[in-house]
């Protein structure tokens, strides 16, 4: 059973060889962890769920400005 840390990976659409080279962690280990053998450490997991929340946000951000996000920033001008 896939770990809660690596659905959350997935469901963002990274994959375990994405989530190895982004924080250097063995393909293997993060293997391991996919198919629920191991367990990540918790500050892995708050590494990786940080990275999510930050990627999250930028797809955010980039999703406003093409639904007229820079003219909604304008409108704050006095």
């Amino acid at each position: 059973m896939m770990n809660r840390i690596m659905a959350e990976c997935r469901a963002a659409g990274f994959s375990a060889a994405d989530i190895g080279s982004r924080f250097k962690i063995p393909a293997g280990v993060v293997s391991r962890w996919e198919r629920g053998e191991l367990r990540p450490p918790a500050w892995v997991e708050r590494m990786v769920r940080d990275f999510l929340a930050d990627e999250r946000r930028k797809n955010h951000m980039k999703s406003c400005r093409g639904k007229g996000g820079a003219n909604m920033r304008q409108g704050w001008k006095r």
